[in-house]
């Protein structure tokens, strides 16, 4: 049975968005598989986390093929219902060192944090040379699915202040541009951020509900509160895949039914999927009375803090 466990972890880094304004229990294709989370940290990038407060969300397959959990490109994660928390210092470095690159955005060494629901932001703008710039923001909901990061104060090259670009005529828009925008894109001064873009593979859809700033951290609900299913363990903390049909390694799942569990309910289950393999290993699993699976794992800051 220990071979099912991999399965659970290549769907984890699956930090999508997406919501429907009554969270249906039919799944919306054939074999799909319903994820849900509470209390869970996901490593989107080796540096970046994503705190999961809860979730409820579709893991759907691609058109004609099998959810594969070695091949994030084979689903999409359709969030029904859930808040995720990223900190400033995270969402700097996801900005940095993967939307901005893909964007091919004349941006970078940008740095984000929050104060009193303000959002204050440093960087430098590459237009043959490398200009800094420094801003004030509001941060709101564009759209359904849209981030807007909207300036009301904006200085480049430490002199040229918003006002007087504006008077100008000249905005962010005109001068910050991404080459994609397909991955975000700007609006006069305002930078718009799509969901669906925003995280790494695999891709996400859905309705943002609320936005909001509160202390180190950017609060994002998604669509109506509704109760989850409960897992075959009451935990804490937990990750629960159930229903449809997966592929891992060598091996089918059908009816799914798995659930991880964290070792130390302590704290948020913190989880990585490039080293799922070593929190496995480090914890135990066990056979449900319905022939699931449940997987006790270690969290991966505690298998990190023992190598030191």
């Amino acid at each position: 049975m220990k071979s099912i466990l991999p399965l659970t972890l290549a769907l984890l880094l699956s930090n999508g968005v997406a919501v429907s304004a009554t969270p249906p229990s039919r799944p919306p294709v054939p074999n799909a598989v319903r994820m849900q989370v509470e209390n869970a940290q996901f490593h989107v990038l080796d540096n970046v986390m994503l705190t999961v407060t809860r979730l409820d969300a579709w893991m759907i397959p691609r058109p004609g093929q099998m959810i594969v959990l070695d091949n994030k490109n084979s689903f999409s994660l359709q969030i029904l219902s859930g808040e995720t928390r990223l900190k400033a210092t995270d969402l700097s470095a996801l900005l940095n060192e993967y939307l901005f690159p893909h964007a091919q955005a004349p941006i970078k060494n940008m740095t984000v944090n929050f104060d009193g629901g303000v959002v204050n932001v440093k960087g430098q703008l590459h237009k043959g040379i490398d200009m800094p710039f420094e801003g004030k923001a509001a941060i709101s909901i564009a759209d359904d699915s849209d981030l807007r990061l909207r300036f009301t104060e904006l200085k480049v090259a430490g002199i040229l202040k918003k006002g007087f670009l504006d008077a100008l005529g000249i905005k962010l828009s005109s001068v910050a541009q991404p080459g994609k925008q397909s991955r975000f894109h700007m609006e006069g001064d305002d930078i718009i951020l799509p969901i669906a873009a925003l995280f790494p593979p695999p891709r996400v859809a859905g309705k943002l509900t609320a936005v909001r700033i509160e202390g180190d951290s950017m609060v994002q609900v998604f669509g109506p509160h509704a109760s989850l299913t409960p897992p075959p363990e009451a935990a804490k903390n937990y990750i629960y895949f159930h229903g449809g049909r997966m592929k891992f390694g060598k091996l089918t799942m059908d009816d799914v039914d798995l659930e991880l569990v964290d070792k130390d309910p302590s704290n948020d289950l913190d989880f990585s999927l490039d080293h799922y393999s070593q929190q496995l290993e480090a914890g135990y699993s066990k056979t449900t009375p319905r022939q699931g699976l449940v997987a006790y794992v270690v969290d991966y800051s505690a298998l990190e803090s023992k190598k030191q």
